[in-house]
């Protein structure tokens, strides 16, 4: 569906911005390996590799990386970074044996220096002091036809959104889960595809309660972070240390909240469910399409509806949107109502018209991407989330208690329970500039 990227822009909208770095003016990995092999003569292996592991991981730091794949492409190396959800080709070079960079990581990570000569999941992890700050990394090895391919987890605190200001929530939903996180009791949802910033929410939310007061305990698989003033445990299945055995362990110790990192079955979800109903505040993940799609998720896993309805406060499904460039967008005129029309003919009839009355409203500054060398040319710099946040109500209690389907929960919360669905939550932001219509179906585009 690109036909929202091609509204003529009205006009050109370029602020400034002194503290922002030209990407321009910044030398690029591959001017920095070229120069790096210039040195190859009068440098040892181990020192070249050394030096190109570091450049890699200050660009990608620079660059606001999340991942870095660095694969064997026949006779060539190639790295990508994954910058605001998008992979993007950063280097490739012919390799060389006189460079053992894979090598260097996997020494960095835990690893034997070769690759073993038959399959084994390696997984590992080394932290990096960079720009005067530790990073994280998380390096996980896997077997190509082609050679060893390394994805390199970039985790850097200090670009983390840990305060539930920064996720990006409107007013009303701001107000109204830092209420509701503060009951005493009842289990809360939060589901979303991988990457679209879970645990960043859950950490968010935990930091927000954090007092001396309580005592928050976590169950993770990875432990991702490290939290002041909270106990993280990290499950581990080869000890035996399993979500349902975590989470009995957890009970003994007097906690007020407990973090689960994700629900996957039904003895994991069967417990969590009655500690919430026996005076504990329980936070935990499940992947769903939406957040009313949870309990259908739950009954698929056994688990009884009167459990669900009398335990749970509610559920958010989330996805991450890129903010529209402030250096190179245009403003954009909005699309028309045939259009749109055409956009919400296949969706629930009371949705269609909430949809189409959000798009066609006057007033709205939308924008659409251009590019410039500030964004790397991709229009886009930068991310926030969109969320969907269902409440339990009598209504929905007793849909959940009649074991009502998906779409009925879903309508019940949009009418009654006045839900704005994610599609929605990302109009309201290209509304406002902050992203592209374009971007948000995008990102939606399975939910519409």
């Amino acid at each position: 569906m690109v036909f929202w990227g091609q509204n003529k822009p009205e006009e050109e909208n370029k602020p400034s911005s002194p503290n922002t770095t030209d990407q321009s003016s910044v030398e690029t990995l591959s001017d920095d390996y070229q120069k790096l092999i210039k040195t190859k003569g009068r440098s040892p292996a181990i020192d070249l590799a050394i030096k190109l592991s570091d450049l890699l991981l200050e660009h990608a730091v620079r660059e606001r990386t999340s991942d870095i794949h660095i694969e064997m492409q026949g006779s060539n190396l190639r790295v990508r970074f994954r910058v605001d959800g998008i992979l993007q080709d950063m280097l490739i070079t012919p390799k060389s044996v006189d460079i053992p960079l894979t090598q260097r990581l996997r020494v960095l990570a835990g690893f034997d220096p070769e690759p073993p000569k038959s399959f084994r999941n390696e997984e590992g992890r080394f932290q990096k002091m960079i720009s005067n700050r530790a990073i994280q990394i998380r390096v996980s090895s896997f077997p190509t036809v082609n050679g060893e391919k390394l994805v390199l987890r970039v985790l850097d605190r200090q670009g983390l959104g840990m305060d539930i200001e920064q996720l990006g929530m409107n007013k009303d939903t701001l107000t109204v889960i830092k209420k509701l996180i503060r009951n005493p009791y009842g289990i809360f949802f939060i589901t979303g595809s991988t990457g679209s910033g879970k645990t960043t929410s859950l950490y968010a939310l935990l930091k927000n309660i954090s007092t001396p007061m309580i005592n928050i305990i976590t169950l993770e698989d990875p432990v991702e972070y490290r939290l002041e003033g909270i106990n993280q445990s990290q499950i581990s299945q080869k000890t035996g240390f399993t979500w349902a055995e975590g989470l009995r362990t957890v009970l003994r110790q007097d906690p007020d909240v407990i973090m689960v990192g994700e629900i996957r079955d039904y003895e994991t979800a069967e417990i969590s469910l009655r500690s919430a109903l026996t005076g504990h505040l329980l936070f935990t993940t499940i992947h769903t399409i939406n957040a009313p799609s949870i309990i259908e998720r739950l009954f698929e896993m056994g688990v009884p509806p009167f459990l669900i309805a009398s335990s749970m406060l509610g559920a958010m499904s989330q996805r991450l949107v890129r903010n529209v460039c402030p250096h190179c967008a245009q403003k954009a005129a909005p699309p028309s109502e045939t259009v749109v029309n055409e956009f919400v003919k296949n969706m629930d009839s009371i949705e269609a018209k909430l949809v189409s009355e959000m798009i066609l409203k006057p007033g709205a500054n939308y924008k659409v991407e251009k590019g410039c060398p500030k964004c790397r040319n991709t229009g886009y710099l930068g991310r926030t989330g969109i969320f969907e946040l269902m409440l339990m109500n009598e209504e929905i209690r007793k849909q959940v208690l009649e074991h009502s389907p998906t779409d009925i929960i879903k309508r019940t919360a949009i009418v009654k329970g006045k839900m704005k669905t994610l599609l929605m939550d990302g109009i309201d932001k290209a509304r406002d500039g902050i992203t592209t219509l374009s971007e948000v179906i995008r990102v939606t585009a399975t939910m519409v």
